[in-house]
């Protein structure tokens, strides 16, 4: 398993309210006009919704107080502010219908989840946090598995005594979470053949207990947490599984994260190695030689060398 430590410098990130300063009636809000979270790199108007004019029951532009909300869809995508809130009533029907659609492959606990977000080609966006009563000991349970979507998770406030335990799963796709700076807890990453991006503050604040090819324990916070598990009180724990997708975790307010530069890993390898300008005359070079290899098979008189090739006398 490749685990990267990132000190690059990164777009400004929106910074949000202290998460331990406010009880259970006052949580911290996120701004009224704020884009999707996590927004992708441009290529045009279509891939760039705008969030604050959305009202559809997959994307809600305001923040929800909710527990027991089941949110599946195999194309749309999903995104919204939730504060999860374990103490709210739910009705037994959603209780019901959560108890049997829930993920029991994925799922390392028997407790039906407080809110579960799926999709089959959808992205997930959301920022989360944690609420309730603060005199007793509290933990929310969330649930986002998607196939070939992309996920996006801001956990942006934790409520004191109000713990979480996140599990985020995806088959092909990239994850992405931020967690509060009072998160205390562990993070297990399950990863086959993709790798693992610490950023920095989180790359300097946490700490590896546990690592092999596939799988990795970060413990993040202070105290003794060597016996955390999902149902632990008092304690946070995430699940990360992706089969083939990067997984990608910072500290929210301290680790920007960079959504628009592209390029795969051998052009980023190339820049590094040779310069930007440079790499950008290989490839400008290589688009060349594959149209003229193009245009010679695609000719009558049959393939011809282009005028790139290699093999080319010279004049």
């Amino acid at each position: 398993m490749i685990v990267d430590k990132v000190e690059a410098q990164f777009a400004e990130a929106q910074v949000f309210p202290s998460e331990k300063a406010y009880g259970s009636r006052e949580l911290p809000q996120l701004p009224q006009e704020q884009p999707p979270p996590y927004a992708e790199g441009s290529r045009g108007p279509a891939n760039r919704p705008d969030f604050a004019q959305t009202h559809s029951i997959f994307q809600s532009p305001t923040q929800q107080h909710v527990n027991f909300i089941t949110l599946e869809s195999k194309h749309n995508t999903i995104a919204g502010s939730y504060i999860i809130n374990p103490d709210l009533p739910g009705s037994s029907t959603a209780h019901t219908r959560m108890l049997e659609r829930r993920d029991k492959k994925r799922l390392r606990h028997n407790i039906v989840p407080n809110a579960t977000f799926k999709t089959r080609h959808g992205a997930v966006n959301v920022n989360l946090a944690t609420a309730g009563n603060n005199d007793q000991l509290g933990k929310a349970y969330v649930q986002i598995v998607t196939r070939h979507g992309k996920v996006n998770v801001n956990l942006f406030a934790l409520q004191s005594n109000k713990n979480i335990c996140l599990e985020l799963a995806t088959r092909h796709a990239p994850i992405t979470l931020l967690i509060p700076p009072n998160f205390r807890g562990m993070l297990r990453f399950s990863s086959k053949r993709g790798n693992i991006q610490f950023l920095k503050t989180f790359a300097e604040q946490s700490r590896v207990v546990f690592a092999d090819d596939k799988h990795a324990d970060v413990l993040f916070g202070p105290g003794d947490l060597s016996q955390v598990e999902p149902t632990s009180e008092g304690t946070d724990y995430v699940s990360l599984t992706s089969r083939h997708g990067r997984i990608t975790v910072g500290v929210c307010g301290a680790d920007p994260i960079d959504t628009t530069s592209g390029g795969g890993l051998v052009k980023k390898l190339g820049e590094l190695v040779m310069g930007t300008d440079l790499m950008r005359n290989v490839v400008l070079a290589r688009a060349d030689l594959m149209r003229a290899r193009f245009a010679s098979l695609s000719s009558p008189q049959g393939p011809t060398l282009g005028p790139h090739s290699p093999h080319q006398p010279s004049a």
